[in-house]
């Protein structure tokens, strides 16, 4: 039986299976340039998810966030890195929290001497349509802002599923945006919220 409870005009309003896939490189990046660190709660987060569904999406969807799974996608650099271990130390306690799953890409220097992430938005990108074609979910929340993802949230829409973009506007690709159904836009304390 579908779990139900009422919304604040009194109608019922039934659950919603609800997934969040957060690219773990743009929301670091959003969390430095709001606040100068990226010292996440994770913990936080995950409530911060089921707050914006649950009083944001839900003024125009009449449903409640039955939350499934959190997949948090980042990169991470070689075995041989003598950051392996502290990165390594970090992803795992990311996965540690309830409803939480990490994916990792590569970081790998880029002919700048600098680390480049490799293969992550190919894994949000498996993940998140194989699921929806699966019908794992109904409605899939991204923490993105790169305008590659357009053709991924349109083939999920094509999938029946509706898509719901979680964003700063002035870090996100204005063609990402329009390309949501439902858009939630946080501000610097909605960022401060989750973090320590």
């Amino acid at each position: 039986m579908c779990a139900r409870v009422f919304g604040p005009i009194g109608a019922e309003r039934p659950f919603k299976r609800v997934m969040a896939f957060i690219d773990g490189g743009y929301l670091r990046y959003l969390c430095k340039s709001a606040h100068g660190h990226d010292r996440i709660d994770f913990e936080k987060l995950r409530e911060k998810i089921l707050y914006w569904f649950n009083s944001k999406v839900g003024q125009l969807y009449p449903f409640r966030a039955d939350l499934i799974r959190m997949y948090y996608y980042d990169a991470i650099v070689d075995k041989k890195h003598s950051d392996y271990d502290t990165q390594r130390e970090y992803f795992d306690s990311i996965e540690e929290r309830m409803l939480y799953t990490v994916k990792l890409g590569e970081l790998i220097e880029s002919s700048k001497q600098e680390l480049k992430q490799k293969g992550v938005d190919i894994l949000i990108a498996i993940d998140s349509l194989t699921m929806a074609y699966q019908n794992h979910y109904d409605v899939g929340m991204f923490l993105m802002g790169d305008r590659d993802f357009v053709p991924l949230i349109e083939a999920i829409k094509s999938a029946w599923k509706t898509t719901v973009g979680v964003f700063r506007l002035k870090h996100t690709a204005r063609e990402l945006i329009k390309s949501w159904d439902m858009r939630v836009h946080i501000s610097d304390a909605d960022i401060q919220s989750f973090l320590k």
